[in-house]
């Protein structure tokens, strides 16, 4: 479902239609897909469909997730949501050899991942994308998935997350108006997730830039405003990955702990674009 779009930027590790049959309920989850991304053998990418049509609560038990207290009262979607993703999470855990976890989140809402492991998690309401690697790795890593906003809600939201300047550097790549603004939105919540765990602070959507991109906006160099600690000075950049499916917009980022982004300073001196 989703790699054949993707070879040049994605390593395909199993085929895209694997599903969850290995565990109960597999039919809750589904189309999922494993891929390490390119330059980053020690790093997967999972992105997987579920179905809400298929969710029932009795599911928490059959595949062994707890229900948390909070989530009693919760609407259907934010349950189905929840277990989606931590299923989701235990899976490709269990294939780094981490058998059984299950994933919480702090005070924060930031998820706490097992010792050894780095991580970030996202999801709409019926697919999940998840992206993990060993903290051995030195490595920071984000992932946002998003609907492409509506029109009319674009035109609301566009001076808030982007400024004139980027929507340029987005256009030239082709993106109309609405997937250029959810690309430079799913983009910053990526690098947000990526940073999250260092600088433990918010970041506001003018707090990074978009200052170059590729020609089909797959690669994006991302610029700091503000000035971070933990070595996050205003004017680091970053690499982002972008992949554009129709209506869904999926972004992650990964990126050295506590080096610069060299690739992403080639990128942004060869003329603005992203190679």
């Amino acid at each position: 479902m989703y790699h054949q779009k993707i070879s040049d930027d994605l390593l395909p590790r199993f085929d895209a239609s694997t599903s969850l049959a290995c565990e109960p309920g597999h039919h809750f989850i589904s189309d999922m897909a494993i891929l390490s991304p390119a330059g980053h053998p020690d790093v997967m990418l999972m992105l997987a469909n579920y179905h809400l049509s298929s969710f029932s609560d009795h599911l928490f038990s059959e595949l062994a997730i707890p229900l948390p207290v909070h989530l009693n009262r919760a609407v259907t979607k934010r349950r189905a949501e929840y277990l989606a993703s931590r299923v989701c999470v235990r899976h490709a855990l269990s294939l780094t050899g981490i058998d059984g976890f299950i994933l919480h989140n702090d005070a924060n809402r930031a998820p706490i991942w097992p010792p050894g492991i780095v991580g970030s998690l996202s999801h709409t309401d019926s697919w999940i994308g998840l992206i993990v690697g060993q903290s051995s790795c030195a490595k920071l890593l984000g992932v946002d998935c998003e609907w492409v906003i509506p029109q009319a809600r674009a035109h609301e939201l566009q001076k808030m997350i982007i400024s004139t300047d980027e929507k340029n550097v987005l256009q030239q790549s082709g993106l109309a108006d609405a997937v250029a603004l959810t690309v430079a939105f799913s983009l910053k919540e990526s690098l947000y997730k990526a940073l999250f765990p260092r600088i433990r602070q918010f970041m506001d959507f003018k707090d990074a830039e978009i200052v170059a991109s590729n020609a089909d906006a797959s690669r994006v160099c991302l610029r700091l405003v503000r000035h971070f600690p933990a070595d996050f000075p205003a004017g680091r950049l970053f690499t982002g990955h972008v992949l554009i499916q129709e209506d869904r917009v999926l972004s992650w980022i990964v990126t050295p702990l506590n080096a610069f982004d060299m690739s992403a300073a080639q990128h942004l001196a060869n003329d603005g674009s992203v190679a």
